[in-house]
């Protein structure tokens, strides 16, 4: 699991890239669109995940509840 968990409503471009910088494992996710439970935006290569998967709301929840940190943005 990540280490930190970025949720982002607003879109991204809207957001500066230096939030997103660091080490360690970390995931971006989206919950922008109301109609799709969740996307990933940015994934570490330490991760599983890769960047455009669409997540159901079982697996977001599963990726909240193991991360050590969540951000919401």
């Amino acid at each position: 699991m990540p280490s930190v968990v970025y949720l982002v409503r607003s879109p991204l471009h809207t957001l500066s890239p230096a939030l997103f910088s660091g080490e360690g494992s970390a995931v971006v996710l989206s919950l922008e669109d109301p109609l799709l439970p969740g996307k990933v935006l940015r994934a570490t290569n330490n991760t599983r995940f890769t960047e455009g998967e669409t997540l159901s709301y079982d697996q977001v929840l599963k990726i909240l509840l193991g991360s050590k940190k969540v951000i919401a943005l």
